[in-house]
């Protein structure tokens, strides 16, 4: 099949992640709800930076948010952002164990598996890329990751570990200041971050994620729904001619089918809470320009995975495109 013919999302689709912020953006302006909260936190002392986190994104200090979204202890933050990579890989996997394009049966030609194999090798490199900007960029770059790194660079610092860093010898390597000041050593202080550009984590890695399994799920349906069409046609064709079927062949043919049902479901499921959870990031935590620069390099990401390699052979031959 032609790159062309293939289909995929249309770039225009990611248009959905700008039109989320702006709407959240909006909501947590004219709410009434937003209002309430923001009444709870009128007290909390508001940072100077011209760069530093509006009301509306300093809500999460409230102690009691009217809203049950704008908790940063609620379930859905805890058991489902935090650990959102967690997710994104099962659903992945999901993907590769399940989905026709990249499964390699003994039955299949040699030239059938070499391709496949290809797409396994290939899928598995996209997901590596995205895993490796996500981990560089939240979690370690030789040091701090990016985001901690960039908002101490824009003057940013942890209000509770200040006396702490007045401490630190003047002999002592800029990695081990870093070190100090890195969000998990702000937060284990019982500090937040103030001063700084803080690019909104929450809404780079849900964009990454969500798109990248949209991407995916939609390329290797296209790929699996004529597949399948050719194979149920041919087992209706075998059954007319042969009543001695196989023992246990269309048992085995159902469990596959449930297993590619529930795989896409899994991903559509992980793709829609995401939304949800960005669309409530997008109200109740940052500021604008601390989301727009999260989306701006999640979607930067994406362009290079999964639209570049569509006009690039080159790159193409070696991250693929997903279900070709």
């Amino acid at each position: 099949m032609a790159v062309s013919n293939h289909p995929a999302p249309s770039p225009t689709a990611l248009l959905i992640y700008p039109a989320t912020l702006l709407l959240g953006s909006l909501f947590s302006v004219i709410s009434p709800v937003a209002h309430a909260t923001r009444k709870l936190t009128s007290h909390l002392p508001q940072p100077s930076s011209p760069l530093a986190p509006s009301i509306a994104a300093d809500l999460h200090l409230a102690e009691s948010p009217v809203n049950y979204f704008a908790r940063k202890n609620n379930i859905f933050n805890i058991y489902f952002v935090k650990i959102g990579w967690l997710w994104t890989t099962a659903a992945f996997a999901s993907i590769l164990f399940f989905q026709p394009a990249y499964r390699v049966s003994s039955s299949s030609s040699p030239a059938q598996q070499q391709i496949r194999t290809r797409r396994v090798m290939q899928a598995c490199l996209r997901y590596a890329i995205a895993t490796t900007i996500w981990y560089l960029m939240t979690q370690w770059f030789f040091g701090p990751a990016i985001i901690d790194r960039s908002f101490i660079f824009t003057g940013g610092k942890c209000e509770e570990l200040i006396d702490r860093a007045s401490r630190v010898d003047s002999d002592d390597s800029p990695s081990a200041q870093l070190d100090l000041f890195s969000a998990a050593a702000c937060k284990a202080a019982g500090g937040a971050w103030k001063g700084g550009h803080d690019i909104s984590g929450h809404v780079f890695m849900l964009v990454l994620a969500t798109a990248s399994l949209a991407y995916e799920a939609v390329g290797v349906k296209a790929f699996s729904a004529p597949s399948v069409s050719r194979a149920n046609g041919e087992a209706s064709r075998e059954r007319k001619t042969s009543d001695a079927a196989v023992p246990g062949t269309t048992g085995d043919q159902d469990g596959d089918g449930l297993a590619r049902k529930f795989s896409l479901r899994l991903v559509w499921g992980v793709i829609i809470l995401g939304w949800w959870m960005l669309f409530m990031t997008a109200i109740w935590f940052h500021t604008w320009l601390e989301k727009w620069s999260g989306l701006a390099i999640a979607l930067s990401a994406i362009y290079a995975l999964y639209i570049m390699p569509r006009r690039l052979p080159a790159w193409r031959e070696i991250v693929g495109v997903p279900g070709l």
